[in-house]
C-alpha cells in the first residue's frame, strides 16, 4: 500500500450544515500544549499542473511517480516528480475525490455518484468498476492488488477482496458521512466522520469498535505505527494519540485555519496542510510544529509524503506544490 493522506475538500460539503447545527463543539479531549515554531523558510515551489480544475487527492509511490485526482474527472500523472503533468483519459466526468496506488501499475480513484475507477497500466487506461449510486465516496484505501475499501456518504465501510469487482458491507453501527479512513495493515484501520467520530478495527474489519466522538468533524486521520496516530479538522482542530486511540489528546496546532490533510513518513516527520496555503512540518513527532512558506495561498486539500525528502500538496484551482529540501 502506498497511502496518500486523506483527501479534502470533501468535508466542505458538510462544514456549513454542522456549524449551523451548532456542533462544532470539543467534548472528551483536553487540550496539550505542543510547541508552534514561527513561520520559516522551506523548500516548497509550486509546479505547473497544466489545469485550473480543483485537485482533491494526491498519491506518489516513490519520488518520481505519482498520480492526482480532481473535478471533472481528472487523473494526472508524473514520471519525474511534477516536473511534467499528462493528463490521463479517466472516461469520466465525475468528479473525485481520492486516489491510491499499490505499486506503479495497480490503483483506483473514486469519487462522486459512487463511481470507483480501477487501472492496471499505471492509468494508460482506467475501467469503471462500480455501478453508479446517489451517494459519494469520500475515501479509499488499498493495502495490495485485491484488498481495499472505501467509505463516504453511507453508513457502512464497503471492502472488497478481489479488486474492486465485487464489494461487501462492513457494519460500523454509528454514522453515515464518514470522511476519512486508513489501514496500517491488513488486521489495523481506523475511519473519522463529519460529527467527529473516531472507529477502529483489529480483525480486519470484521467489527468496526469507537474510539471517540470528538464533536468535531474531522477532515483526515494518519497512523505512523500502531500506537503513534493523528487526526485533523477545521478551526486548527488537531488530536493526537500515542496508545492507538484508546485515547485521543487536543493539541496546540497554533493556528485556526482549516486542517484538510495529513501524512507521516515515519514517525517523527510529519507535514499537516490547509487553507490559505497552510503547511506546518514536524521533525519530532508533533512536540513542535513549524509553518512552513507554501508559495501558495489557494487551500490545499491532500498531501502525498512518501519518504522525507520528498512530498506533495494539491489544492484549490490546479495548485501543486513540491517539497525537496
Amino acid at each position: 500500500m502506498i497511502r496518500p493522506a486523506p483527501a479534502l475538500p470533501r468535508t466542505l460539503l458538510f462544514l456549513s450544515v454542522l456549524l449551523l447545527q451548532g456542533m462544532l463543539v470539543l467534548s472528551c479531549t483536553k487540550q496539550d500544549e505542543v510547541k508552534v515554531e514561527p513561520e520559516v523558510a522551506s523548500s516548497w515551489s509550486l509546479q505547473e499542473s497544466g489545469t485550473t480544475v480543483n485537485l482533491s487527492s494526491v498519491v506518489f509511490i516513490n519520488h518520481r511517480q505519482g498520480w492526482v485526482a480532481g473535478e471533472k474527472g481528472t487523473i494526472l500523472y508524473t514520471e519525474d516528480s511534477g516536473n511534467h503533468w499528462i493528463k490521463q483519459e479517466s472516461e469520466t466526468t465525475h468528479d473525485l475525490f481520492t486516489i491510491d496506488f499499490v505499486n506503479e501499475k495497480t490503483g483506483w480513484a473514486a469519487g462522486a455518484e459512487e463511481i470507483i475507477l480501477h487501472t492496471n497500466d499505471g492509468g494508460q487506461t482506467w475501467l469503471k468498476r462500480s455501478p453508479s449510486g446517489a451517494q459519494t465516496i469520500l475515501d479509499l484505501d488499498f493495502l495490495d492488488e485485491k484488498q481495499g475499501r472505501v467509505l463516504g456518504t453511507f453508513p457502512d465501510i464497503r471492502k472488497t477482496s478481489d479488486g474492486g469487482q465485487q464489494w461487501e458491507a462492513e457494519s460500523t453501527e454509528a454514522t453515515s458521512n464518514w470522511t476519512s479512513l486508513f489501514f496500517l495493515d491488513a488486521q489495523n484501520g481506523w475511519a473519522t466522520s463529519m460529527r467527529g467520530d473516531i472507529i477502529h478495527t483489529n480483525d480486519g474489519g470484521l467489527t468496526w469498535i469507537g474510539q471517540i466522538r470528538i464533536i468535531v468533524p474531522l477532515s483526515g486521520i494518519y497512523f505512523a505505527n500502531l500506537k503513534q496516530g493523528w487526526a485533523s479538522g477545521p478551526g486548527g482542530r488537531l488530536f493526537s494519540t500515542l496508545d492507538g486511540g484508546k485515547n485521543w489528546d487536543e493539541k496546540t496546532s497554533g493556528t485556526a485555519a482549516d486542517l484538510w490533510g495529513l501524512a507521516f513518513s515515519d514517525p517523527s516527520s510529519g507535514f499537516i496542510v490547509g487553507a490559505g496555503g497552510l503547511i506546518l512540518n514536524t521533525t519530532d513527532g508533533g512536540a513542535q510544529w513549524q509553518q512552513n512558506i507554501s508559495a501558495t495561498k489557494e487551500d490545499l486539500w491532500n498531501i502525498s509524503f512518501p519518504d522525507v525528502s520528498h512530498a506533495w500538496a494539491v489544492g484549490h484551482g490546479g495548485t501543486i506544490l513540491s517539497y525537496q529540501p
